[in-house]
């Protein structure tokens, strides 16, 4: 079976169709680089040479840290790279690089907090007692605190401050937990360490025995169902702004072909004219829909007024007759609001929540409607319920 990998398993996660291209297919792509990309790699890069020239008993200088930051991103820079907010130059980011790790360095200077066991690691993970479901990853730096304590530590150049929600549920670093427990025999503890750099902000958490035994089973259950898939379906979103696999995405491809004709050409494409005429048609048609609604609400209200005056309740043409009769439209409060909250306690109170399976607003219209509740429940409801009274007209054929 495939060795799969935390990458891997979110691509899956974010489209199955990319999945399939990238890992099953490995179409190769122009990948454009983003700026944020290029400045987290050339900040990974400066920390990891922090850390191995001290296992050398060399203790960079701060400056010598931002020369070298510098130097590499001068070094690697090239005008493909994509900033996509407007306003800002690449000095700008590179700007931002030094004080990630300026602030780094003077809040954990001398650097002895700590003895650095690995560096860019990479970790074996198995799932199973057979073997059979593996993953690998990179740790960015594992230390140990003391004898059995270990921490894997986590660089992050992200704009935004995660939850503690999103970092108790992150899978990546939960997953090396896994393997360092496997890889060293004198485990007494394992720490998370997420290091946020634009917030000079540090974050640890762990995970105790069952969430990983649940993890193990969560990740297995999905690599089968990846296994398992036949279809690789796509699943269009706002990350498909970012994808490099339009020009074969099923969802976009189309749009890659007609957008390198030339415009005369693009709009003969025989998708563009049958798309174009289609949405001229439902478009006429929403218009013509328009227009008979409109109509036959006035006819409506005529056979309304007819059938009050006249006393009926059906009345007759010389083909077809139409059945008037009065409904009822009950509506509640919106969900997540403070006067739901109320109706859902008047609810409990008198013991019927359960009756309208946790509040199906339907199934409370007609318990009203049917008056099957006592009476001092149907009128401590009565203030949360709007009663809409409606004509509904039923055309049938007279039998002959």
């Amino acid at each position: 079976m495939t060795v799969y990998s935390h990458s891997r398993l979110s691509c899956y996660e974010q489209c199955p169709q990319k999945f399939k291209l990238q890992y099953i297919d490995k179409i190769e792509t122009e990948e454009e680089q983003t700026v944020e990309a290029f400045l987290g790699i050339r900040v990974h890069e400066a920390l990891e040479k922090l850390y191995r020239d001290l296992a050398h008993q060399k203790t960079d200088t701060l400056e010598e840290l931002l020369d070298f930051f510098s130097n590499e991103w001068t070094t690697n820079w090239t005008d493909d790279i994509i900033i996509v907010k407007e306003g800002y130059q690449a000095d700008n980011y590179r700007n931002m690089g030094r004080k990630y790790l300026t602030d780094y360095y003077r809040r954990y200077q001398p650097f002895d907090q700590d003895k650095t066991v690995a560096l860019e690691e990479r970790i074996k993970i198995s799932l199973d007692d057979e073997g059979k479901y593996k993953l690998q990853g990179y740790i960015d730096r594992l230390t140990e605190t003391r004898d059995g304590y270990y921490e894997i530590h986590d660089y992050k150049t992200n704009s935004r401050l995660p939850l503690v929600e999103y970092l108790r549920s992150d899978r990546q670093l939960a997953l090396y937990m896994i393997g360092v427990k496997n890889l060293y025999p004198d485990v007494k503890d394992v720490r998370l360490v997420w290091h946020f750099l634009k917030f000079d902000k540090e974050i640890d958490s762990t995970r105790t025995d069952e969430e990983l035994l649940r993890l193990k089973k969560d990740t297995i259950q999905l690599i089968d169902t990846i296994e398992q898939d036949e279809r690789f379906e796509a699943h269009p979103g706002f990350l498909c702004d970012w994808c490099e696999y339009h020009s074969c995405c099923p969802q976009w491809s189309h749009l890659h072909m007609i957008q390198e004709k030339p415009a005369n050409e693009y709009l003969k494409d025989t998708g563009v004219v049958l798309v174009n005429q289609y949405a001229e048609i439902k478009s006429t048609q929403k218009h013509a829909n328009l227009q008979w609604d409109a109509q036959l609400e006035k006819l409506e209200e005529a056979l309304t007024m007819f059938a009050e005056k006249e006393h009926v309740e059906v009345v007759f043409g010389s083909k077809n007759k139409v059945r008037v009769s009065d409904n009822e439209k009950y509506s509640f409060p919106n969900k997540n609001t403070k006067e739901r909250e109320q109706l859902e306690k008047v609810l409990q109170k008198y013991g019927r929540l359960q009756e309208v399976s946790q509040l199906d607003t339907s199934a409370l219209g007609k318990v009203i409607q049917e008056n099957s509740w006592e009476p001092e429940v149907l009128e401590a409801l009565g203030k949360y319920v709007e009663v809409e009274r409606k004509k509904r007209f039923y055309l049938s054929k007279i039998k002959e």
